[in-house]
């Protein structure tokens, strides 16, 4: 039981610092993007820069507002509370947040703009970590999975 509590630390812990990184690659990307797009380009409503980076920046939202929620399921996970009633709405939420963010990339493909702009936003690289933080939480799921099976088992030689 000691070697699967410092998985799930250390599951915890590369969260944390993916977290970080995402978030400091994320202001770098907004930072270049306004070196080299003046503002009146970037914010002008008749371009499609606007709605390309307005697109850029609710996924960079989403996938900050989905590392707090797969943060706190691993803590549950981390602390022992598989069945919490809470885990299952940060489940539905992160999975809510996962369409919504699948749904702006293809819709970021329909907007008319320079390649340069697709370039300075590219999503790419956040897609992956989204994929990987995706597999963490499943890799979670068979944790939970485990553990219902042992207490059905217990629950089996009671009865």
């Amino acid at each position: 039981m000691n070697k699967i509590s410092k998985t799930e630390k250390r599951t915890y812990m590369i969260t944390i610092i993916t977290m970080i990184i995402n978030t400091l690659m994320l202001g770098l990307v907004l930072v270049r993007f306004f070196i080299k797009v003046p503002v009146s380009t970037a914010f002008n409503l008749k371009d499609g820069v606007f709605y390309y980076l307005m697109c850029f920046t609710i996924q960079s939202l989403l996938t900050v507002v989905f590392f707090i929620f797969v943060l706190s399921f691993l803590k549950n996970i981390n602390e022992k509370d598989f069945f919490n009633s809470g885990n299952y709405n940060k489940i539905f939420y992160s999975s809510i947040i996962i369409m919504i963010y699948a749904t702006l990339n293809t819709m970021k493909n329909n907007i008319g703009v320079d390649v340069t702009y697709k370039e300075l936003l590219n999503t790419a690289p956040f897609t992956t970590v989204l994929l990987l933080n995706i597999s963490l939480m499943m890799l979670n799921f068979l944790t939970i999975y485990n553990e219902s099976k042992s207490i059905k088992k217990e629950n089996d030689l009671t009865v």
